[in-house]
């Protein structure tokens, strides 16, 4: 019998992005700035202070260019020993770029670009990148 494999939906990069992550639960209210450990397009892994309910649901914002996500908290994973922080994975509802990584791995394929509200006048180090904004596709 053959083992399914398990492909990841895009390279994970190691990132520390500050983000906020805000509770959508009028139960459990809680809003927290944090950092990102990882990153794909699919979510990302973020130390928190405190485990998190898997399924949880919850924004994300203060992303770089502005953005605010809607996502899921996948897991939440305990500390290590000497550590006091949580890794909290979290799954994005509206996979995409949210990072605004550029170059971003092969792998992220159709969400290796930019996302929209990434404002055009912002500096992006590098040479050739392409930015998308209300005028289309343009060379930096």
């Amino acid at each position: 019998m053959e083992t399914p494999s398990y492909q990841r939906h895009g390279t994970r990069v190691r990132a520390q992005i500050p983000v906020r992550v805000t509770s959508l639960d009028p139960v459990t209210s809680f809003s927290e700035n944090c950092h990102t450990l990882m990153v794909n397009p699919k979510g990302c892994g973020v130390r928190f202070p405190r485990a998190l309910q898997p399924g949880s649901r919850v924004r994300l914002d203060q992303l770089p260019g502005g953005g605010i996500a809607t996502a899921r908290v996948a897991c939440s994973l305990p500390p290590t020993k000497g550590n006091k922080f949580w890794i909290v994975g979290i799954g994005l509802d509206s996979p995409a770029n949210l990072w605004c990584l550029m170059p971003s791995p092969e792998d992220w394929g159709e969400y290796a670009s930019v996302p929209r509200f990434f404002p055009a006048s912002a500096p992006l180090a590098g040479k050739d990148f392409t930015s998308i904004g209300s005028g289309g596709r343009r060379k930096l």
